[in-house]
């Protein structure tokens, strides 16, 4: 009897084990490596409709980030410094190149292109549903009206008290898609993305609210070449400002 016990708990915690290392939504396991020079591999073949689990493994001395750009359905997920995440990812049901931005603020980065072939036996049963109802915004404590320019940031104040902040970006160029993230200094100078507006094209504007705590900030473009027909990095050419929070 007491081993009979004994075998039942071994299994149990072997279920309990390989639930808790599973993630994302399974199928096909693709390694997504990240180093201080950028991301690899630049592409990945897979079929419409097929489910991947990206294994991505961070092993840079920054906090890296990888999500989908221009459509892409993939929400953004960091990767501390040394760390593994696994993301669940499906992809569409229609054959095409589909984006994915693999970068650490300010730094390296990497557009990974996902090459769809082939057409989805049902093309609608893993997809986003376009008909949920949007997450409805947080009351803000304070907002900061920014205007984004090549290649500048222009915020109508530069500091604020911590709490709910809302950014209100608008773009006012006349040619070129811009971005606003909200990026904020840690101890050891790297950059960590708390949040951001993508995408604006020209003359068009975006919102998002933030809960921060004080202390330096940085607000940015993280457009990079290949993203957004763009042939520069933003931040590089100097797309950024300081910004506090008290």
């Amino acid at each position: 009897m007491r081993s009979r016990l004994v075998l039942l708990g071994l299994l149990a915690s072997t279920l309990l084990v390989a639930a808790c290392s599973s993630g994302g939504e399974g199928g096909r396991s693709v390694s997504i490596l990240q180093k201080a020079d950028g991301c690899t591999p630049a592409s990945v073949d897979v079929k419409a409709g097929e489910k991947l689990q990206f294994v991505v493994t961070n092993e840079g001395a920054k906090v890296y980030e990888i999500e989908g750009i221009e459509g892409t359905e993939l929400e953004e997920v960091l990767i501390p410094e040394g760390k593994t995440r696994k993301v669940g990812y499906t992809a569409p049901g229609e054959s095409g190149v589909y984006k994915l931005k693999c970068y650490t603020p300010g730094g390296a980065s990497t557009i990974i292109e996902v090459r769809v072939s082939g057409e989805a036996e049902d093309s609608d049963g893993d997809q986003p549903s376009a008909s949920e109802a949007p997450e409805a915004e947080q009351t803000a404590d304070a907002a900061v009206v920014v205007e984004l320019e090549e290649f500048t940031v222009t915020p109508d104040r530069r500091s604020v008290e911590g709490g709910n902040i809302r950014f209100e970006a608008k773009n006012a160029s006349e040619r070129m898609v811009h971005e606003l993230a909200v990026l904020r200094v840690r101890d050891d100078g790297s950059l960590e993305n708390r949040g951001e507006i993508e995408d604006l094209n020209p003359g068009s504007s975006g919102s998002i609210t933030l809960d921060l705590e004080s202390g330096r900030y940085r607000l940015a473009c993280l457009i990079v070449p290949g993203q957004a027909d763009s042939t520069v990095d933003h931040y590089q050419e100097g797309m950024w400002t300081e910004f506090t929070v008290e």
